[in-house]
């Protein structure tokens, strides 16, 4: 028997993370497919959670519960957001500001003509990665499907089989994230000071379904806060640095960005402020995604990287 938490309430949203949602009575709004709006108390920590969504084989002797394994990443959490907070964007000059300007109703521009580029220390980029990775395998979405895999085989929905499956690919992504090759791993960082994101309870995610036990591939694009979003991907070719750029995104980028929230989101949507604007895809209530992994965003976001619409993405390997 492992693991020391005590509590049967496992978050698959951090409860740092959270606070970020908070609006100024410190409630954390959301709406489901329906169009109900609903709020809770984040100081509560009844919000975003699975009771025991992190332990397996309950009412044996071999039970087992993982919720500590995601601490540290959640542990990071402050550190990690204020860092990327704090990478700014290109708004500093009047030059800058009026290039902005341009963007928000030119989407066929170049999105590195507004970028702003860093290098990223390895501690945040690790940690970053690590929360990142714990936030798409624990979500309700990725649960899901882990869930559905004995259906492969003509048999049911299988809730254990989805924590098991939470527990093992986690525990690879992590000794991946604190020890593995991270030199082929990019990150774009979508600053939004007005126009805010939404988070759901799915993501994009062409990532962890290509963990390996030496690898770490593909592309997630996950919003952190309303005014922060991050997208990951793995190029074929990259210099060592920069690692990281920065934007300030125009208002359809926000939108956009939204729109594909709503895609992999089934139950609920967080917000602060103006409640969003609900799309077919999420009135599904369904736990959808791109027939093909593509988007046209998404290219653009690629083309930052300096990959090119098309590329494999490189399988980035080898644990030290």
């Amino acid at each position: 028997m492992s693991g020391s938490s005590e509590s049967a309430n496992h978050h698959w949203w951090p409860v740092g993370l959270q606070s970020y949602w908070s609006d100024r009575n410190g409630d954390v709004s959301w709406i489901e497919p329906d169009g109900k709006i609903d709020k809770k108390r984040a100081e509560n920590r009844k919000i975003a959670y699975k009771r025991h969504g992190h332990t397996t084989l309950r009412g044996s002797v071999w039970k087992t519960n993982f919720e500590d394994d995601f601490q540290s990443a959640d542990n990071a959490v402050r550190a990690v957001v204020n860092n990327l907070l704090g990478l700014k964007s290109t708004e500093s000059t009047p030059e800058e500001f009026l290039r902005l300007i341009k963007l928000i109703f030119k989407r066929d521009r170049s999105l590195r003509n507004v970028c702003r580029f860093y290098d990223l220390d390895e501690g945040i980029h690790r940690k970053l990665l690590m929360l990142l990775i714990s936030l798409l395998i624990r979500s309700p979405a990725k649960r899901f499907r882990y869930e559905t895999y004995p259906t492969r085989l003509g048999l049911p929905y299988d809730e254990e089989v989805g924590k098991l499956n939470i527990n093992q690919f986690y525990r690879t992504a992590k000794e991946l994230c604190e020890t593995g090759s991270i030199s082929n791993q990019y990150f774009v960082l979508l600053h939004s000071p007005r126009k805010t994101f939404n988070f759901g309870d799915g993501s994009l995610d062409w990532l962890t379904s290509n963990l390996r036990a030496n690898r770490i591939s593909g592309r997630a694009l996950l919003p952190l806060t309303p005014q922060l979003c991050v997208y990951v991907c793995t190029p074929r070719e990259m210099r060592p640095t920069p690692n990281c750029a920065s934007l300030n995104a125009a208002p359809w980028m926000v939108d956009w960005i939204n729109k594909i929230t709503q895609i992999y989101s089934r139950d609920k949507l967080f917000f602060v402020g103006k409640p969003p604007v609900l799309t077919e895809a999420f009135r599904e209530r369904k736990f959808l995604e791109h027939s093909q992994k593509t988007d046209e965003f998404i290219d653009m976001l690629d083309e930052v990287a300096g990959i090119v619409k098309g590329t494999p993405l490189i399988v980035t390997s080898g644990i030290h």
